[in-house]
């Protein structure tokens, strides 16, 4: 297959997997670029919290070449998940990217059929990776560089497209492509929905995010013993696990696509998790009925510290 071949491929069997939209991007050192600047500046400011694994691999981040010797393409692929937050009888709050199965796995074992396609359809096999949340990419910067949309005042990737509510899955790989040159305008105007609604002032000016101040890491990344140093306004929007406050404000939603039947999976069951079911579930029942869960990600320790709050 020629470059325009390969593409059209990859293209057609991200449509026929499910995803959104993709789009790709000629490998070039983000070191020195816009987004460099805004990492190492939220870096700097303490804005990453306790979340170390944020401060190490920098140049990894910056320059994908060093994931993949030899890389010249990223390939980036929207995944959506859909609908809003879900809450219990008695107003237990979960994030509606929490509502189904883990989307690591989900999103990488159809990433790792196109990369196989990848492979066998160059005129030499070409090596690639994939990647979703789980290593130093740079995913959103790439999805723009994509064509794929714009970064908001909230700091979620937009989508003219697929709207808001989107996983992100990266491919990089050694293979050539025809890299469309096209970038997408920031279409946020004057629009400030996203900080009007962020409670902890997390969003603290448009494009801008201390993550330490977030609903989300609070309920999910920040550590038992120091949450036991701020027992505050957490719980009064009675979030459990995640925080969509800002991204449900977004006028952005209205262009979201209906989520993969993977990411709801759990919808249902979670309804019923109320107060009484946290206080009473096992640990090892906890494991048994959340193992591929995104709730795993906190733990039961940290979810009813997170009630108790």
């Amino acid at each position: 297959m020629d470059q325009e071949e390969l593409w059209n491929g990859i293209r057609t069997m991200s449509a026929d997997l499910g995803f959104a939209d993709c789009g790709c991007a000629q490998i070039v050192p983000l070191s020195g670029s816009a987004e460099e600047g805004r990492y190492l500046e939220a870096e700097q400011m303490g804005h990453f919290g306790k979340m170390d694994y944020l401060k190490r691999n920098v140049d990894k981040r910056m320059d994908p070449t060093l994931l993949l010797p030899g890389a010249k393409s990223v390939i980036v692929f929207l995944a959506p998940f859909g609908g809003k937050s879900i809450a219990t009888e008695d107003g237990l709050k979960y994030s509606s990217y929490a509502l189904g199965n883990d989307y690591h796995k989900v999103i990488k074992d159809k990433l790792y059929l196109i990369a196989s396609f990848i492979g066998e359809n160059c005129g030499q096999r070409k090596m690639s990776r994939v990647f979703t949340d789980s290593a130093p990419v740079m995913e959103r910067a790439w999805a723009v560089r994509s064509g794929l949309g714009f970064i908001g005042k909230n700091n979620f990737l937009i989508s003219p497209k697929a709207g808001i509510k989107n996983f992100i899955g990266i491919i990089i790989t050694t293979a050539e492509l025809p890299y469309p040159d096209k970038t997408v305008e920031n279409r946020c105007g004057q629009c400030t929905r996203c900080l009007d609604a962020c409670s902890r002032k997390a969003l603290y000016a448009p494009f801008r995010v201390d993550a330490s101040k977030c609903l989300s890491y609070k309920t999910i990344e920040e550590p038992l013993d120091e949450a036991d140093k701020e027992r505050t306004d957490n719980l009064d929007s009675k979030w459990i696990f995640g925080c969509d406050d800002c991204a449900d404000a977004c006028p952005w939603n209205r262009f979201n696509k209906p989520g993969w039947p993977e990411f709801s999976s759990n919808k249902k069951f979670l309804e019923s998790c109320n107060r009484d079911f946290w206080s009473r579930i096992t640990e090892d029942e906890f494991l048994q009925n959340f193992k591929d869960s995104p709730l795993l990600r906190a733990g039961l320790a940290k979810i009813r510290k997170n009630i108790s709050r």
